[in-house]
């Protein structure tokens, strides 16, 4: 009963501090020890005295009953550990080494003597985490810095395993054991930096200020949400009792760069050459130091980054078709960062962090909005981007076994891609045969996002309970996240023509007088509206690791509660000083707007998107999920250096606002229209005399509603064991098995007619099947490869569709991986860092960027299904990665990074699928797979990069070190192929008939540059 009574009251005890509390994951780790004597009985009463490199002061603890002693919520760093009692030697320990979000556990043997002595033991830091069930990788700044790769956190991120790329830069994401190229969370010092729209990383955080980073990718803990693949915790320097610093400088050009294909060759293929810096400048300066020893200590750093590249594309050589000339531009970047941090311990029990990060990202040119089709006038200015990140938090020791942490956190981001100047007022002109805009840029879009958080956490130890010792954790959180948007533009016309050159006008037909009309519904300036989704969430968790000796159990639950919402908005009635392009000069200028905005008012509705309209208050989704967590670590020998590990737990895709505001009334987009010229004068005159039919249209009804009202959370389940071993001394192996299942998956589909190739209504099928023979790969009728298939068109007297989101029940995606993991910390001149890792990803739902905005098309129709189960774009069954360091004589230094992965999957399409004119269906042609997603498989990665370098010891001032950086040094080069047919096929016609892709069998680019950078690095 008293046990009863007890529980109780520690619970209670927790729920009460819930309120003013958080956790998002911890920055620092622990050291757990246990002092005995001789004959290995617990000693209580010890002293034991912690110092080290990330302590101000010292910190002390008394040992309990059971001899037990902890010191929590250290920075990483180097330890030393002094244990004194009357009657025994005192016993000094150096050398300990504790890593963020993890577990050191240490035993001290203490002998009697009868005089007071010392006794310094220097003995091997674990390696193995015998507490926690937690899945992670950890690289400390030594190690980055020390590696041939981008100094850059997508290169950092894209080493560990099961990391694959998306291949955008700008943004950073990657998918990770099974992961969406969105469920990472990003964290700098406790604050998630994930955009509140997009949910990938807000701001390029700085290699230049990391201490350590520790990859969470398995059996995370309740008190990580927000994520349901990988939490990427980065805990940043903040200076010392002694003063540092140092300088970094990194340089490149493109004389420094080898295309491994010859010139000739590039060209005689008629491809661009592959792609490479022509110059690289990076730059970065770090201080930090004490300002009162032992009790202010602060870290500054700042960095620049400048680059350019060549543009791989020539859209002038479109343009000159046109018959207009366009000058060829190239990319450039310029980036600037900074970073402040200040550590206060306030009183021996109160300790306060406050930090601030800053980013400042200029293109002159936009590299994600480059391409063949858009000459200089069409691309975007990165226009000076600015974001700041400030953080504060305050922790309080209670006393040696309870301790709170509070924190407060703000984030601002503007992100403007704005048009060139001297464009303004210009059409945005399309040529259909040169294939080729120009003009103005589409719109100019301005971002403002805005993350709030407030959040605390209370943490108590309480050994002896219920036959056990635990260490009890509690934690809330609030996040209110903002995404505003302005986009405009004052001139909002498209002017689209077969043939510019030739004064044609008519875009889809020549013989039919038909053209295209296409309209932004956007005002025309600056300032004129905000558009804006938020979302706002509550969460709460509570954990316990139970410590029964050799047995640990990690115990969790988590609680989010996450709604979106619109608040009210206006838009005023949009007018412009533009008429339509090729407007009958007698009209007025907005004349023929209005008598399009009447036939909206007659054929469509009573408001159109050219009309005020205020729109009220709207919760467009809510959750309210419950996230269990349980593992199990068993230490298999009792001696701390082989953990069996095993571990269950649900995770839930966190809400972003690009990813639900499809029903955004005000986001960004056209109208377009059939023109059709009556009257032949190649002038778009009023309706009645011309007639314009609408082609897609945005919904303008304040009430309307996107997502159905039993709308669930994705959510993931992982199931995750593996035993890690320590093989020598700092050498760790770890081989784990990770089955994850991804359920839930939003997706949007058509209410009225489904996807359900048997669904019926009054008249019959819905959707009508047609089976034809297709001719296989070798796109030859009659050889062993020919295949019958089946594909649907949707009858034609059905209704047009109406699209609506939801959790198709068919929707998933599953991945297992066997890892085998390698970490030889730098000791005795080397170090090594690796995995080798053999999986498999399937689904149906892609988990990249786009698929995840959950409106992908998978649930469309019945042709979409059609093989859609298969091998994601993801999946590399084999992986191997292998970094290491070797120290050589006279301060050489040797750095490899090995890198081999199985090639990406690709499937064979059919693009068109006739149907015979009679088949009563509103399509005339349907595309479909034409084998099971992923089934075939592009050429396999495999490179190699070294570093050479050099270290001189410059006395007392410091050390300085030259390095080379050699990129592809195995020379991997090659061609790309477009090696899908995906061709236009007419079943009914005798014979059959069969058009292939145009680029079928062409080389689209080729590959192979080996490049050099130069490095030098100070540091004192």
């Amino acid at each position: 009963m008293k046990d009863l009574v007890r529980v109780f009251l520690i619970l209670f005890f927790v729920f009460s501090l819930v309120a003013i509390s958080f956790a998002q994951g911890r920055q620092t780790g622990t050291l757990y020890g246990l002092v005995v004597d001789e004959e290995a009985n617990p000693l209580p009463g010890a002293t034991v005295t912690l110092t080290g490199t990330g302590l101000m002061g010292q910190r002390t603890y008394i040992t309990t009953e059971g001899g037990r002693f902890r010191f929590p919520a250290l920075s990483p760093g180097e330890y030393e550990i002094r244990v004194e009692m009357p009657g025994f030697k005192t016993v000094i320990r150096k050398g300990l080494i504790l890593r963020v979000g993890q577990t050191t556990e240490i035993k001290i043997e203490m002998t009697m003597s009868t005089i007071e002595e010392e006794v310094e033991v220097i003995a091997e830091s674990p390696v193995v985490d015998v507490k926690s069930s937690k899945a992670s990788i950890n690289y400390s700044a030594d190690f980055i810095a020390s590696i041939p790769m981008n100094r850059d956190l997508y290169d950092i991120q894209n080493s560990i395993p099961g990391a694959i790329a998306d291949g955008a830069e700008y943004r950073r994401t990657s998918s990770i054991l099974g992961g969406t190229v969105r469920s990472a969370l990003y964290a700098l010092d406790g604050v998630p930096m994930n955009d509140p729209a997009t949910f990938y990383s807000m701001a390029n955080i700085n290699v230049d200020v990391y201490e350590e980073i520790e990859f969470g990718v398995g059996s995370l803990p309740a008190e990580v949400g927000q994520t349901d693949s990988a939490y990427i915790n980065i805990v940043t320097k903040s200076g010392g009792n002694k003063f540092t610093g140092g300088f970094t400088g990194y340089y490149t050009s493109d004389a420094l760069a080898e295309n491994l294909i010859a010139l000739e060759d590039i060209q005689a293929l008629n491809v661009f050459e592959p792609e490479k810096y022509t110059a690289y400048y990076d730059g970065s300066f770090n201080f930090g130091g004490p300002i009162l020893v032992d009790r202010v200590w602060f870290f500054l750093n700042g960095r620049r980054l400048v680059w350019d590249r060549e543009n791989p594309y020539t859209p002038e050589n479109r343009m000159a078709k046109v018959g207009i000339a366009s000058e060829h531009y190239d990319l450039r970047h310029e980036e600037w960062m900074g970073f402040a941090k200040l550590t206060f311990q306030v009183t021996n029990a109160i300790k306060y962090m406050g930090m601030l990060h800053y980013n400042h990202i200029y293109e002159p040119y936009y590299s994600n909005g480059i391409g063949s089709a858009y000459p200089t006038d069409v691309v975007d200015i990165w226009n000076h981007e600015n974001t700041y990140t400030t953080t504060h938090q305050l922790n309080w020791v209670i006393n040696q076994n309870t301790f709170v942490d509070a924190r407060g956190t703000y984030i601002h981001r503007y992100f403007p891609l704005n048009h060139r100047p001297g464009t303004e007022g210009q059409y945005t002109y399309y040529d259909r045969t040169a294939r080729v805009y120009w003009g103005r840029l589409f719109y100019d879009d301005e971002y403002i996002r805005k993350k709030m958080l407030a959040s605390a956490s209370i943490t108590h130890f309480q050994d002896d309970f219920l036959g056990a010792s635990h260490e009890m954790k509690a934690g809330f959180e609030f996040e209110q996240s903002e995404y505003h948007r302005d986009w405009y533009r004052e001139n909002p016309w498209y002017s689209y023509w077969r043939n510019y050159a030739d004064g044609n006008p008519y875009y889809y037909s020549t013989s039919g007088k038909r053209g295209r009309l296409r309209i932004r519904y956007c005002p025309p300036a600056k300032g004129m509206w905000d558009v804006q989704d938020h979302v706002r969430r509550f969460s709460g968790f509570v954990q316990d690791s139970v410590d029964t000796g050799r047995l640990a159990i990690n115990l969790g639950l988590r609680l989010d509660y996450s709604y979106q919402y619109e608040p009210e908005q206006h838009r005023p009635e949009l007018r412009y000083d533009y008429p339509a392009p090729l407007q009958n000069p007698a009209l007025g200028t907005n004349e023929l707007l209005e008598a399009l905005i009447d036939q909206w008012h007659q054929d469509i509705g009573p408001i159109s998107p050219f009309d005020a309209l205020t729109t009220p208050y709207k919760k467009v989704v809510e959750f309210l999920t419950l996230s269990p967590r349980i593992g199990i670590v068993y230490d298999v020998f009792g001696d701390g250096k082989t953990a069996f590990k095993a571990s269950f737990a649900r995770y839930y895709e966190p809400v972003w606002s690009a990813k639900y505001n499809a029903a955004q009334i005000f986001g960004a987009g056209s109208i377009s229209y059939y023109w059709y010229d009556l009257n032949g004068n190649k002038l778009m005159d009023l309706p009645g005399t011309d007639r314009y039919r609408v082609t897609s249209y945005p919904k303008q009804d304040p009430e309307y509603t996107y997502y159905v009202d039993d709308l669930k959370a994705p959510y993931m389940h992982e199931f995750l064991t593996g035993i890690e071993h320590e093989l020598v001394r700092d050498f760790k192996l770890g081989l784990q098995f990770v089955y994850k299942i991804n359920k839930n998956i939003v997706e949007d589909t058509d209410l009225n007619n489904g996807y359900d190739p048997e669904a019926t209504d009054e008249k019959g099928l819905i959707w009508l099947p047609y089976t034809f023979t297709e001719p296989g790969y070798d796109s030859i009728y009659g050889t062993s490869d020919d295949q019958t298939l089946t594909v649907y068109g949707l009858r034609e007297d059905r209704p047009t569709p109406t699209w609506m989101g939801l959790n198709p029940p068919e929707a998933k995606r599953k991945y297992w991986a066997l890892i085998l993991t390698f970490d030889k910390r730098m000791s005795n001149k080397w170090q090594l860092k690796g995995s080798i890792l053999y999986s498999e990803f399937k689904g149906n739902a892609q988990p990249s960027y786009g698929s995840t905005e959950g409106e992908s098309g998978l649930f469309d129709n019945p042709n979409t299904m059609i093989n859609s189960y298969g091998r994601v774009s993801f999946d590399r069954p084999l992986q191997i990665r292998l970094m290491g360091t070797v120290i050589l004589p006279y301060d050489f230094i040797l750095s490899a990074y090995f890198q081999h992965r199985s090639g990406s999957p690709w499937t064979r399409t059919i693009s068109r699928v006739y149907f015979p004119s009679d088949m009563p269906v509103q399509q005339s042609y349907v595309g479909v797979n034409a084998e099971p997603l992923g089934s075939r498989r592009n050429a396999p990665y495999t490179n190699l990069d070294l570093r050479v370098e050099k270290s001189f010891r410059l006395g007392d001032v410091g050390k300085l070190n030259f390095y080379v950086d050699i990129f592809n040094l195995g020379g991997r080069s090659g061609v790309s192929i477009y090696q899908n047919p995906n061709p236009y096929i007419w079943p009914y016609r005798t014979p059959p008939e069969v058009e292939l892709d145009e680029l079928y069998g062409t080389i689209s680019s080729v590959y192979g540059v080996r490049s050099v950078r130069l490095g030098v690095r100070f540091t004192f």
